[in-house]
């Protein structure tokens, strides 16, 4: 696990072991806030022991940005916090949770200690929060999953994300012309730092330009599925056709993870496409 000091009281961890997921933590006087969790045990209780010595008050809410594995399997290690959602996300959790959890079991010995945890507090659209004498807002963040929220931090003017804000879009459960609806509304906050759900933070003079090429991305591989679908192109060579560095990323982010990711985007866009045509 690596530690990142964004601001004197926020922090940012990001896994080492599994595509460089991040989990960030709040401090106040009143206790921490602390937003995801890492993807395994092991690297979330080495975050919850840092945290736990620079706060006498102990950590007082997780907040869940959304349903992922990645993001909410260390649940069960803070018995001392509330778990915050939206109402969305808990009721993915509720319904398939378990399933997946038994499945990722069987395939990552490292999970079999973890035990789900769905969230206790949760919210409909919207939520302020208050601890300290810091405030957050807890906002929808759709496209990634239909779920997703992100976490502003007023006064520092740092959004976490989620993956709402990725390396590279994705797309896979979510959908494309709602993200890149979010991602434009993020252009309007004015931000100073951006908390991806995965990789590094965003500085406040990179935040256009990311945001842009995120949206950009996703025009591309909208069109270019188009046009080989028009040229009766099968799925398979369609995917293998349209490269990343075609549509304007490196293919070496999240230490090559993009180019799946990539790929799964084109299959939903494919899949997206075929059935409006039926």
């Amino acid at each position: 696990m690596r530690k990142e000091r964004v601001t004197e009281n926020v922090y940012v961890f990001t896994s080492e072991a599994y595509a460089q997921a991040t989990a960030g933590a709040i401090v106040t006087g009143e206790g921490t806030v602390v937003i995801d969790t890492l993807p395994f045990p092991r690297e979330t209780r080495e975050m919850i022991d840092f945290l736990r010595a620079e706060s006498a008050r102990g950590i007082r809410y997780v907040i869940n940005t959304h349903h992922h594995a990645d993001h909410v399997y260390g649940n069960f290690l803070f018995e001392e916090a509330d778990i915050v959602s939206s109402e969305r996300c808990r009721e993915v959790m509720r319904k398939s949770g378990e399933k997946n959890l038994a499945e990722a079991k069987q395939q990552t010995p490292e999970l079999a200690e973890v035990k789900l945890r769905l969230p206790n507090l949760t919210f409909a659209e919207k939520m302020s929060f208050h601890l300290g004498d810091k405030a957050m807002r807890l906002m929808p963040l759709p496209g990634h999953t239909p779920d997703g929220i992100g976490v502003y931090v007023e006064g520092d003017k740092i959004l976490f994300a989620g993956d709402a804000v990725m390396p590279l879009p994705y797309i896979f459960w979510g959908d494309r012309v709602v993200l890149q609806d979010t991602l434009r509304a993020l252009k309007e906050m004015h931000l100073e730092n951006i908390v991806q759900g995965h990789g590094e933070v965003l500085l406040k003079g990179e935040l256009d330009e990311t945001l842009d090429a995120a949206i950009a991305y996703l025009d591309c591989i909208h069109d270019k599925v188009k046009a080989k679908l028009s040229s009766r192109t099968s799925k398979e060579r369609l995917v293998n056709d349209i490269t990343l560095e075609s549509c304007g990323f490196s293919p070496i982010a999240l230490d090559g993870l993009v180019k799946q990711l990539h790929r799964s985007n084109l299959l939903r866009v494919y899949q997206t496409l075929t059935a409006k045509a039926r």
